[in-house]
């Protein structure tokens, strides 16, 4: 099983207070702008109401069969669902709540819990039934959130930062390979960021803020340990150089890329570009749209739908249908 040659992926989290009229008006946008994948991110703060997800209660989450019917919708529109659960990383959104007992810091659930797999399992497997994607993006971005850059442990060996763990990337490993086999006996692909595979010392001309794999064991190292059949979303979003190497290093490995931009014009023009000329498979624009939020994410509609109308221009020039 292989993703679309030419993906050009919107990105949009279904965070509580989302209803399915609103994401259906996103669809018409995308659709519009010759998007050919939404890729949903779901079971945000219980946003989403599984048999798997017992936590999540309430008459506003989504229902099985609100899921089903914007599925449909969105593959009337021409567009594929592939849905992100929030794995290892970002655990409040997720099982963080739900599961303290598991977490192995404030961040991230601790892998050797293995009680934990017969939870995410039986989600994923719900989601795969109602949703049937071809692929899953399992997250597993941003290992050191909330954890400054001058905290950060060289060692990888979960050194105390300030009361913090940073998790070792052994176990970011391994949590990996246990999701991507299950995924691979569903036939289902795995997708995931790929900021924690690659550093700034081994690409010291970009933006290194956003290149989060600098503590031992992560980046490179990392990088090799993984199969090669997992699609690599590389994210990059305030560059404003014309080059960005480290898909073309991924790429070089083996590994089928998919280039992710935010809201910065700039960023999408170059990026998309770049990714088309050095073997992508596909451009990604997410939006981070959690409306009435001040967190920095993007809160209104205007702005979401500038970051849908600006990628989609860039992406189907330099991704287009093959005919």
């Amino acid at each position: 099983m292989k993703s679309n040659a030419n993906v050009r992926a919107l990105h949009f989290v279904v965070s509580f207070g989302i209803t399915p009229e609103q994401v259906k008006m996103v669809i018409d946008q995308a659709s519009n702008q010759h998007f050919n994948t939404l890729i949903l991110a779901l079971c945000w703060r219980g946003s989403t109401k599984l048999i798997s997800t017992p936590w999540a209660h309430g008459d506003r989450q989504w229902k099985k069969r609100e899921l089903r019917d914007v599925a449909e919708y969105a593959r009337s529109k021409g567009l594929s669902i592939i849905p992100e659960v929030k794995l290892l990383t970002h655990q409040e959104v997720f099982l963080q709540d739900s599961h303290p007992e598991w977490m192995y810091n404030t961040n991230e659930y601790d892998p050797r819990h293995k009680l934990i797999y017969g939870t995410i399992f039986a989600v994923l497997d719900e989601l795969i039934d109602v949703l049937h994607p071809t692929a899953v993006h399992i997250g597993h971005d941003e290992v050191n959130a909330g954890i400054t850059h001058n905290e950060l442990s060289s060692d990888g060996n979960g050194a105390k930062q300030n009361g913090r763990r940073m998790l070792p990337a052994d176990l970011f490993l391994m949590d990996v390979m246990l999701i991507h086999e299950h995924l691979k006996k569903r036939n289902v692909e795995t997708w995931m960021w790929g900021d924690m595979l690659i550093s700034p010392e081994e690409f010291p001309e970009m933006f290194a803020r956003d290149l989060h794999g600098r503590t031992g064991g992560y980046g490179k190292l990392l990088r090799a340990q993984l199969p090669r059949d997992i699609v690599i979303c590389d994210w990059h979003y305030v560059d404003e150089v014309p080059g960005f190497p480290s898909l073309s290093a991924m790429r070089q490995e083996g590994f089928r890329v998919i280039g992710a931009t935010w809201r910065k014009h700039e960023t999408i023009q170059n990026f998309s570009k770049y990714a088309a000329a050095h073997g992508a498979i596909g451009m990604m624009a997410t939006t981070w749209f959690i409306p009435a939020t001040k967190s920095g994410v993007v809160s209104n509609w205007h702005d979401l739908s500038q970051i849908i109308h600006a990628s989609g221009e860039a992406f189907s020039r330099d991704f287009p249908d093959e005919k």
